[in-house]
């Protein structure tokens, strides 16, 4: 069983990491500690946060690359037959 609650706590912690000016390699470096802490406690609704931050949806993809690439079986045909 998941922490979906870890989402609200984590937009918390983005919006308080964001209000307070680091650049966003400092930014980025937090998150990439932070999430695999969150995680070891049953986080599992991490997409839920991504859009608020930049450096969050960029550590979450580096951590998590297979979540992000395209499925062949999702990719919709437009019409001419590609």
């Amino acid at each position: 069983m998941g922490w979906n609650n870890g989402s609200a706590l984590m937009d918390d912690v983005i919006e308080a990491v964001r209000e307070t000016g680091l650049a966003h390699g400092a930014r980025y470096r937090l998150y990439m500690k932070l999430i695999p802490a969150f995680q070891d406690y049953d986080w599992d609704t991490e997409t839920e946060c991504m859009g608020s931050d930049d450096a969050f949806d960029q550590a979450l993809q580096e951590l998590h690359p297979a979540w992000f690439e395209e499925d062949d079986d999702e990719i919709e045909d437009d019409g001419n037959g590609v």
